[in-house]
């Protein structure tokens, strides 16, 4: 399984160096955000841009379609759900730019007036997230709030970044800084592979977990340098066979377990 994640993780970044959009083989088509409006100015509205590039890349009739997220520019979005029923199980998401979420919590386009998540990636069964670039949730002005001064920043703030019910996922070589809570959450999933990131927030914002893993099964995290505000890695209810090495901790509180029950965890 691993092997084949690797190999449809080369062959994808072999089309991005080569072109950013159209087609290179039969098999294989590049879906350049930029080329669906997105402007990459860091004050311009992407979402929309990036919500159209992705349904192009998952209602692709090719064998491995890419979303290409080009270096260079700074993508400002609002909460987006990339839903993973799509005609192809061997998806690429290349991110080689920075994306940031609004820096004003009120400024947030959220459902109701709460923010559970800010990018999540829903119902996947092959999917590979990659590149050099930076996902920043600009969570300062999130962790001051209170109940006192707005709702919104009463109770649950939003996760940055979100694998929810998907199996097989790889990630790799990313950076995620300051997101308004936990960083990464792997939430009822299978088989995520997480290697070669690089998580940070200041050592006082707070609930600012690294990565998070709930009744998912069969996690591996390898080679991530982390330092933030609260644990390391956290695990909760639910979750088995997890395989977590390299880890370079700190500043945070190490790796932490919820309520778990006859689970499986593996530290070298």
């Amino acid at each position: 399984m691993a092997n084949f994640l690797l190999h449809v993780l080369v062959l994808a970044l072999c089309v991005l160096s080569n072109q950013s959009h159209g087609i290179l083989t039969d098999s294989v088509k590049v879906y350049n955000v930029v080329d669906y409006g997105a402007v990459g100015d860091g004050l311009a509205d992407d979402t929309q841009a990036f919500s159209d590039a992705w349904n192009s890349t998952c209602q692709s009739s090719v064998s491995f379609p890419a979303m290409y997220v080009p270096q260079g520019m700074t993508f400002l979005l609002q909460p987006l759900t990339f839903n993973g029923s799509c005609n192809s199980r061997n998806i690429t998401v290349q991110i080689d730019a920075n994306i940031i979420a609004p820096s004003d919590p009120f400024a947030w386009k959220c459902p109701g007036n709460e923010c559970h998540q800010w990018i999540t990636f829903l119902h996947f069964n092959g999917l590979v997230i990659s590149g050099s670039g930076t996902i920043n949730g600009q969570g300062t002005n999130w962790w001051g709030l209170s109940c006192q001064q707005n709702k919104r920043g009463c109770g649950k703030k939003p996760t940055g970044f979100v694998i929810e019910n998907s199996n097989n996922v790889h990630i790799d070589g990313l950076t995620f800084v300051d997101s308004p809570k936990m960083h990464i959450a792997f939430e009822r999933s299978t088989w995520v592979h997480a290697t070669s990131l690089t998580i940070q927030a200041p050592e006082d914002s707070p609930n600012t977990d690294s990565i998070h893993i709930q009744q998912s099964q069969n996690i591996i995290i390898d080679n991530i340098r982390i330092g933030t505000g609260d644990d390391c890695i956290s695990i909760a209810d639910g979750s088995s066979h997890i395989n977590i090495s390299k880890i370079n901790c700190g500043p945070g509180h190490g790796i932490r377990l919820k309520q778990l029950f006859c689970a499986f965890i593996y530290l070298f």
